[in-house]
């Protein structure tokens, strides 16, 4: 065995653990293993929530949409060769119109997203009702689900043929904006469900049959977007580039990640800002390491002059007091991950924590592991106590043995 890494075990497994000095080594392996775990567990609760959110979006969000690199709506019969090559479970044609609501005396500003039929296929939309059912129930175009933000800003109520929903929208071929009689055309919808997604969306859109928003607004067969399920969805990356390859400069291809560009960078802006906060509280407790380890070759001072006479050279005794300080610092971190992720895999498993009140999507803090967190908070504490070993271990130990 190497001799340095021989004393250094010693001097880490010693029996004497009433000395001050080596509870204060305990002590520094504590909080070691402490900053791990939370570093692990704040992370892991970070992506829980990051996963929770994200599918709340996705559930919306199709794996990859089209829209025109010009303009704000396109004729589908452009691409349908194009999609006709592709892979893909299911597609659906996509008008969206921003429009004034009105129902009985109250008005809102929304989005209708006209959607084809086979909508339904891509987004199962039947789970996300709340209320009421689907517009492919119906036979008349003239219906909608509505999201539980606009229906509650508007006191909208289900089942009366009496109370429809007024829906106004630019009239684009107008000459003229300052008569409102023609600046604007109306149509009327029967709310027949009501869905609920996330708070910013459900305030947002009103779903409708693609063909009622296409007569409303003059837009014949165009389409703003065509959004498109696929059958892999790992797969969805290569697929994008295959597509945007195919279609050319005119179109944009945009994949779920993309749809939701600025949602993903608050995220990972978020999280990253947390890690940094809590690995500087770690370099912070890494100063009990410093402490331990100065205290440590002070203690030791007739040990390092027995050894020097033995012919162990400075560099010798400083690899000592290093490797020791070094294995509390592997030691804490196998530790820390092991508190970390088992901490993990029972808020995981059982939810111990609550989120408090009920308001809440979910009752207890979610939790997602991701393997290369454990790697980066792994490596993270190593280098932060490889540092911290360094400088007693070299600098001030050149001073105690200079002479």
């Amino acid at each position: 065995m190497n001799f340095p890494f021989f004393i250094a075990k010693r001097y880490f497994s010693t029996k004497k653990n009433s000395n001050f000095v080596h509870i204060i080594s305990w002590v520094s392996l504590l909080g070691v293993s402490i900053g791990t775990a939370a570093l692990i567990l704040v992370l892991s609760v970070f992506n829980g929530f990051e996963d929770l959110v994200l599918k709340m979006y996705n559930s919306f969000d199709p794996h990859l949409q089209i829209t025109a690199a010009e303009g704000k709506v396109f004729n589908p019969q452009k691409i349908s060769a194009d999609l006709d090559n592709l892979e893909f479970e299911s597609s659906a044609y996509i008008l969206e119109e921003k429009v004034l609501l009105k129902y009985q005396e109250k008005e809102f500003i929304a989005t209708v997203k006209g959607v084809s039929e086979t909508y339904q296929e891509l987004t199962n939309f039947d789970r996300l009702l709340v209320d009421g059912e689907y517009i492919n129930s119906y036979e008349n175009k003239n219906v909608a689900v509505v999201g539980s933000g606009v229906a509650y800003h508007l006191s909208i109520g289900l089942g009366t043929m009496f109370e429809q929903l007024q829906v106004f929208v630019p009239n684009r071929n107008s000459k003229t904006l300052l008569n409102p009689q023609t600046s604007f055309k109306q149509g009327s919808l029967l709310p027949v469900g009501i869905f609920s997604i996330q708070a910013e969306l459900d305030q947002e859109y009103i779903i409708t049959p693609l063909v009622f928003i296409q007569q409303l607004a003059d837009r014949g067969n165009s389409i703003s977007a065509v959004e498109i399920k696929l059958k892999d969805e790992n797969r969805m990356l290569t697929i994008q580039e295959q597509l945007a390859t195919a279609l050319g400069d005119n179109f944009i291809v945009k994949n779920r990640l993309e749809q939701q560009e600025f949602l993903y960078k608050i995220l990972n802006t978020e999280k990253l800002a947390v890690f940094l906060i809590l690995a500087f509280i770690m370099i912070i407790a890494t100063f009990n390491v410093i402490g331990a380890l100065s205290m440590l070759m002070l203690d030791k001072q007739k040990d390092i002059t027995t050894l020097r006479s033995l012919g162990c050279t400075v560099k010798d005794i400083q690899s000592v007091f290093f490797r020791k300080s070094m294995l509390t610092i592997i030691l804490g971190i196998g530790i820390g991950v092991f508190i970390g992720l088992g901490l993990s895999f029972l808020q995981q498993t059982f939810g111990l924590i609550g989120m408090g009140g009920g308001s809440f999507v979910i009752n207890t803090y979610p939790i997602a592991i991701v393997f290369a967190d454990i790697i980066l908070v792994s490596l993270t504490v190593f280098v932060i106590g490889l540092l911290a070993s360094w400088y007693p271990a070299k600098v001030l130990s050149g001073k105690l043995f200079k002479n």
